[in-house]
């Protein structure tokens, strides 16, 4: 049975660091009849950063028109905000339900074009991808597998098969480890999260964060 979360709720921390550099000076020799002045350097502008979309564990991270930002999964407001923003477009929404049977509704389901976002109830968020771009912007995981890349990819960037229906090829990759928790694939070692990847005849066809091998749903 495949062991993944619904939602995962932790925290993504990003490091932003930027570098300024010093402008030119000039000075006078101060004699009479001479000076001497430096030129202004020729300082090239710092190139716009590429937009991009990133699938990470705990979160979305983002480049969109030239500012970087995060979208943590336990957070799923800005998140819903930041893909209503890319798409241009109103989701389809459907509930989320309780898959016992018990006619419980677990959260809402929000669909664009090539991805979807879940807002559980307990507060949580997931994403799954099953595109390699969203209104033109490239969509990766970390270790940047896309939709189109070969499973062969997945397992050189360090994916690992975590189950299979004859059709369909799971696998797991960028894996972090969750203290307090128990691997239900591994009994004794603590549980991983990882990004889910979906693959059918060697290719991949989705994203999914977060997941999981301590959850059994």
């Amino acid at each position: 049975m495949k062991r993944h979360a619904t939602a995962l709720i932790l925290l993504f921390g990003l490091a932003l660091t930027g570098c300024a550099s010093a402008g030119p000076t000039s000075a006078n020799d101060g004699g009479a009849g001479s000076s001497a002045t430096s030129a202004p350097a020729d300082s090239a502008p710092t190139p716009t950063p590429a937009d991009s979309i990133t699938v990470g564990v705990d979160a979305l991270a983002t480049v969109y028109d030239g500012e970087e930002a995060t979208y943590p999964y336990s957070d799923p407001e800005p998140l819903l905000a930041f893909v209503e923003e890319l798409t241009g477009a109103a989701p389809q929404s459907e509930d989320i339900e309780d898959p016992w049977g018990n006619g419980e509704v677990w959260g809402t389901k929000y669909t664009w074009d090539g991805i979807i976002v879940s807002s559980m109830t307990d507060g949580g968020a997931g994403i799954r991808v099953t595109a390699a771009e969203v209104n033109g912007v490239p969509v990766t995981t970390t270790p940047g597998i896309a939709v189109g890349s070969t499973s062969d990819a997945v397992v050189a960037a360090g994916g690992w098969e975590t189950w299979n229906d004859g059709t369909s090829y799971y696998y797991g990759i960028d894996p972090h480890p969750v203290e307090g928790t128990q691997s239900l694939s591994t009994p004794g070692e603590v549980g991983h999260a990882y990004v889910d990847i979906t693959t059918q005849n060697g290719v991949v066809t989705a994203l999914t964060s977060p997941a999981n091998d301590y959850s059994d749903i």
